[in-house]
């Protein structure tokens, strides 16, 4: 288990990393947030009803779960 330092390194890291790619002009901000409340769902309830059951959802839909998912997973 790493240290509360190397861990926080770590998340400063990956923070700006994704930062970069917000920040990046095709990116829509907060489309996946309106879609989890539009839906009386938290985000992260949402990606896991999205990646149980994929066959219901759109592709941007799922892109966007698994996109959640490898943020979480840091």
């Amino acid at each position: 288990m790493d240290s509360h330092v190397i861990r926080n390194a770590k998340l400063q890291s990956v923070n700006a990393m994704f930062q970069d790619i917000a920040e990046s002009p095709g990116i829509k901000k907060r489309v996946y947030t309106r879609k989890a409340k539009r839906a009386h769902k938290k985000t992260t309830r949402l990606m896991k009803d999205v990646l149980s059951n994929p066959e219901d959802y759109t592709d941007e839909t799922r892109r966007q779960a698994h996109f959640m998912k490898n943020i979480l997973k840091e």
